[in-house]
């Protein structure tokens, strides 16, 4: 292999090597990513029960636990938070920023209740 030969071979992968190497950057550069859904504002009205766990609180399949102030056990509310789909180690489907006002009317007493 002739001097001129060795370059124009070492020359032509230099320039395959650039080639691809900027293609391969391109091919694994993050893509945009997808905008987040915007949190579903819920509004339900109901009686507080005691959740799984029991220091956890529900308004039918809602978790209601991070109220502040508490949602109150036996007490008829209107609930009003995003859900925002966290995990929670309490069941039903977590919301957050939570707000609540008193709704009127009884709720049934507990079971085992007098």
């Amino acid at each position: 292999m002739s001097m001129k030969t060795g370059i124009a071979v070492a020359a032509g992968l230099f320039a395959l090597v650039g080639l691809t190497g900027g293609a391969g950057a391109e091919m694994f550069a993050p893509s945009k990513a997808p905008k987040a859904a915007k949190p579903k504002v819920v509004t339900v009205t109901g009686c507080a029960t005691k959740g799984v766990p029991e220091f956890c609180v529900q308004i039918g399949k809602y978790n209601v636990t991070g109220a502040n102030p508490a949602v109150p056990i036996g007490k008829r509310v209107t609930v009003k938070g995003t859900d925002a789909g966290n995990p929670s180690m309490c069941s039903g489907a977590t919301l957050d920023k939570i707000s609540w006002k008193p709704a009127g009317g009884k709720c049934p007493k507990p079971k085992g209740a007098k």
